[in-house]
C-alpha cells in the first residue's frame, strides 16, 4: 500500500472517530434531556390530576393537535399508600417493582418496549401521601430523536466522504515533492551521475532530504569517478612490465645468445618483476587498507618504536637517504606515544611519507618531528624537495595521480593513497602543507591510547 493510500486512510480514520463520538455526544444528551423533559411533563400532569380529584372537577383534556407536547395515551393511577386505588385504572409496574418500592425509591421510571414510557412517586396533597403513577407516549419527542439520529448518520457518512476525498487531495499535494523526488532519481543512471536532484522548496524538510541526497550522489560520483581512474590506471602500470618482460622474452627467443646475452636478459626481466611485485603488493595493501576487520584485535602500539624501525628497514634498502627523528614535548614514561592500531600498517604508512620526502628532495632527507597534546600523537614529516602545485593538492591521495613535476622520479602515485586508508582506520586526520621548489610537510595526528 503506497504512503498516499496509508495517510489517506489513517486521516480519514482518525476524524471519522472523532466526528463518530461527537455526533453519540449529540445523539445521547438529546436522548437525555428528552427523557428528563417527557418525565418531568408526566410528573406535573399527574400531579394536575390528582389535585383535580382531590377538587372534584375533572381533569383537563389537552388535544395534541393544540399542544405538540401533549401526552400521547395518557394513562393515570392514583392509589394510597397502603394499596388503594383512588382514582384511575390500574397500571402493572415492572415486574421487579411494587407499590412497597416506590417508597424506598421515588421517583422510578420506566420505559416498555412500545416507547410507552411511566413514572411512579409519592406526592402529599393536603398533609395526605398519595402514589401516583403515569404513563404515555412521547411521540413528538422520539418523533425528534429519529430524525436528528437520521440526519447524523447521513450527515456523517457525507462528511467520510468528503473527509476521504480531501485528505487524498492534501496528502497527494503534501506528497507530490517525494513523487518528484522518485522521478529524479529513476532518471539517473551510471552514465549521468552528474545529475542533481531539484527542490520547489529548499528550506523545509523535503528540501533538506534533496540536499542530503544530492550530497551522497557527489560522494557516489567522485567514488564512482576514483574507481574507473583506478581500474585503468592499474590496468596500465600492469599491462606495462608486462609488456616488456613478454618483450625481451621474445627477443631473446628468436635466435640462439650467449651467456651475458642471457644474463642481462634476466636481470631486466628481474627489474620489471620487482616492479610488478611492488605494485601488487602496494595494490593489495591499499585494498586491505580499507577492510574494517582488520581492526578486530587492536593492539598497543607505541609510535617511537614503529618509527625508528621504519628508519631502520628504509636505511637498509637506500643507504643514501636520511631520516632524522626529532622528539618534542614527549613524556618520559612514553604514555604520550601509545596509540591503538596494527604497528604494520603504520609501519607502512611511515615508510612511504619518508620514502616519498627522500626520494622528492636534492638532499635525500626526511625530518620527522614528533609532539603530543592532550588527545593526540602529532607527526611532521618535513622535506626540502620539489613540493607540489596547488592544484594537484586536491588529487593528493587519489591513486595512480602523479603530479606534472614529478617526470624521472620512480613511482606508482598509489603511496600517499595508502596512506591515507591506514590513517583513517587508525581514526586519524592527516594535512599537507606544500609549496614548488620549497617543500612539503605532512602532518598526520593519531588519537592517543588513552
Amino acid at each position: 500500500m503506497k504512503i498516499k493510500t496509508r495517510f489517506t486512510l489513517l486521516f480519514a480514520f482518525v476524524v471519522g472517530v472523532i466526528l463518530f463520538f461527537f455526533s453519540y455526544a449529540i445523539y445521547y444528551f438529546s436522548q437525555d434531556y428528552r427523557q428528563k423533559d417527557f418525565e418531568l411533563r408526566l410528573r406535573d400532569r399527574a400531579v394536575e390530576v390528582l389535585e383535580s380529584v382531590k377538587s372534584e372537577t375533572a381533569p383537563a383534556q389537552r388535544n395534541e393537535e393544540d399542544n405538540p407536547h401533549a401526552l400521547i395515551g395518557e394513562r393515570f393511577a392514583i392509589h394510597a399508600t397502603d394499596g388503594r386505588l383512588l382514582f384511575g385504572e390500574a397500571i402493572p409496574l415492572p415486574a421487579a417493582m411494587g407499590l412497597a418500592r416506590v417508597h424506598e425509591q421515588s421517583p422510578y421510571t420506566w420505559a416498555e418496549k412500545d416507547r410507552r414510557e411511566g413514572i411512579a412517586f409519592l406526592h402529599t396533597y393536603d398533609g395526605v401521601e398519595h402514589v401516583i403513577i403515569s404513563t404515555a407516549y412521547d411521540r413528538h419527542g422520539w418523533n425528534y430523536i429519529d430524525n436528528l439520529k437520521r440526519i447524523l448518520i447521513v450527515r456523517l457518512i457525507i462528511l467520510m466522504l468528503i473527509i476521504f476525498i480531501s485528505g487524498y487531495v492534501f496528502v497527494s499535494f503534501f506528497l507530490k515533492p517525494i513523487s518528484d523526488m522518485v522521478k529524479q532519481v529513476d532518471r539517473i543512471t551510471h552514465s549521468n551521475l552528474s545529475h542533481r536532484l531539484t527542490a520547489a522548496h529548499p528550506h523545509d524538510e523535503i528540501g533538506q532530504l534533496t540536499a542530503t541526497f544530492n550530497r551522497m550522489l557527489d560522494r557516489l560520483e567522485s567514488a564512482f569517478n576514483v574507481q574507473k581512474r583506478f581500474v585503468s590506471n592499474a590496468s596500465h602500470e600492469l599491462r606495462n612490465p608486462l609488456t616488456a618482460i613478454g618483450g625481451k622474452i621474445d627477443v631473446a627467443l628468436i635466435k640462439d645468445r650467449g651467456t651475458e646475452e642471457y644474463k642481462e636478459t634476466l636481470k631486466a626481466i628481474s627489474v620489471h618483476i620487482r616492479s610488478l611485485s611492488a605494485l601488487t603488493n602496494n595494490l593489495l595493501e591499499l585494498a586491505n587498507s580499507d577492510v574494517e576487520t582488520l581492526f578486530q584485535n587492536l593492539e598497543e602500539v607505541r609510535v617511537d618504536e614503529v618509527l625508528w624501525t621504519c628508519r631502520e628497514n628504509l636505511l637498509k634498502q637506500n643507504p643514501d637517504y636520511r631520516v632524522d627523528i626529532r622528539f618534542e614535548g614527549i613524556s618520559d614514561d612514553g604514555a604520550d606515544l601509545l596509540c591503538k592500531g596494527k604497528s604494520k600498517l603504520l609501519e607502512t604508512a611511515f615508510i612511504n611519507m619518508a620514502e616519498n620526502a627522500c626520494k622528492y628532495s636534492e638532499d635525500r632527507t626526511v625530518r620527522i618531528r614528533v609532539t603530543a597534546d592532550k588527545r593526540n600523537i602529532i607527526l611532521f614529516f618535513t622535506d626540502h624537495g620539489i613540493g607540489m602545485p596547488e592544484e594537484y593538492l586536491k588529487h593528493l591521495f587519489e591513486p595512480f595521480h602523479r603530479g606534472r613535476n614529478v617526470h624521472g622520479v620512480s613511482g606508482k602515485g598509489i603511496g600517499l593513497a595508502l596512506v591515507k586508508g591506514i590513517i583513517k582506520l587508525h581514526s586519524g586526520k592527516i594535512f599537507v602543507q606544500s609549496k614548488v621548489n620549497r617543500g612539503t610537510t605532512i602532518e598526520i595526528a593519531l588519537p592517543k591510547m588513552a
